[in-house]
């Protein structure tokens, strides 16, 4: 057991991280939201009320762990004058956890961090085992928001001739998910013995990851003149059952001005995946606009990347040693299957928000 003196000098150091909380901010934030939605004339608006429930889960998030951190402190204090060794040490790994995730919260303060997101993976160079690793890196993605309980839906998927994807869009919901996942953005690289090759050779292959915030064209009007807009229309992929593939229900939409293209497969009606389609051009069209504004100039850059090869963030090595290594952060571990099959991707995403604010 340790001493008093130490004891006090742990208790401080631990307390100090509630100081840099801004708990009564919190507190403060929670009774004006709370008002708000007691208010009759918030209910004539049913986006606004949604987005006011979704701050104020947050918010009461935020109370709750730092009231579950300052109780544990304080069960820490009783464990220590009965001198329950076994306790105290139990105790005592709760909250080295509990303060490693307040400290990560601190992390989570851009403008659009609670939002959800939309995550776009696209083939890059390297042909069928392009779109093989794509479609690795959209089952990754999946088996990350099992893992952390995050909803998704598949939102569209062009797959490739001999296999994989070309291109896939996931729309993702859950607490601070574009928060997390905005570190994704970018080229991912992969080499490997070829599944494809006959000759069993080593090859590199590369995939584009585009995250955007979510429900962006509500913070911006966006103004559509359909003149601007082709459509094309299509047999849907993948789930739905027999009616959806054997009718015209997808959907391909081009903004002529700005080249942006959207799919949307995963209704069952065509009615229904245009109104989609038109929602998520929206959303895009509205990110571009509010990149323009300085302030959220470095919040959104990563949210548009140019597809260009050898600017990789993240190398997948599976041949001919096993290495999953993040260039930006440095963060690499040799359990490949760990990232890549189990979704794994946190201690990468939190390796890289903290080497930011070195």
């Amino acid at each position: 057991m340790i001493t008093q003196h130490e004891f006090k000098e742990y208790l401080e150091d631990k307390n100090g991280l509630l100081n840099s909380l801004n708990y009564d901010s919190y507190v403060l934030e929670r009774s004006v939201i709370q008002k708000e939605l007691e208010s009759e004339a918030i209910w004539s608006n049913p986006h606004q009320a949604g987005k006011l429930n979704q701050q104020l889960g947050i918010v009461q998030g935020k109370i709750e762990l730092i009231d579950k951190y300052r109780s544990l402190l304080d069960d820490l204090q009783v464990a220590f004058d009965l001198a329950d060794e076994a306790e105290f040490e139990n105790i005592n790994q709760k909250i080295l956890r509990s303060y490693e995730h307040l400290q990560n919260q601190n992390f989570l303060n851009g403008k659009f961090d609670s939002h959800n997101c939309i995550l776009s993976i696209h083939a890059g160079a390297g042909g069928v085992d392009a779109m093989d690793f794509a479609a690795m890196l959209a089952s990754m993605y999946q088996a990350f928001c099992k893992r952390e309980d995050f909803d998704y839906e598949v939102i569209s998927i062009s797959p490739g001739e001999e296999g994989g994807v070309k291109s896939l869009s996931l729309e993702i919901s859950g607490k601070y998910v574009y928060g997390y996942l905005k570190e994704e953005v970018g080229v991912h690289r992969l080499v490997r013995i070829s599944p494809f090759n006959s000759g069993k050779t080593r090859e590199t292959s590369f995939a584009l990851v585009e995250v955007i915030p979510a429900d962006l064209e509500n913070e911006i009007v966006i103004d559509l003149d359909e003149k601007c807009i082709r459509w094309d229309f299509y047999q849907a992929s993948g789930k739905g059952g027999q009616s959806v593939n054997t009718t015209y229900s997808a959907v391909r939409l081009v903004h002529i001005p700005t080249n942006i293209t959207v799919t949307c497969q995963n209704e069952r009606s065509q009615v229904q995946n245009k109104a989609q389609a038109m929602k998520y051009l929206k959303n895009k069209l509205a990110a571009l606009e509010l990149k323009k504004q300085k302030d959220l100039e470095n919040e959104l850059k990563g949210a548009f990347v140019s597809a260009e090869w050898g600017s990789q963030i993240r190398n997948y090595v599976l041949h001919p040693y096993r290495l999953v290594k993040d260039v930006r952060s440095g963060w690499e571990t040799n359990d490949t299957n760990r990232i890549l099959e189990e979704g794994d991707l946190m201690p990468i995403i939190w390796s890289l928000k903290k080497s930011k604010k070195l």
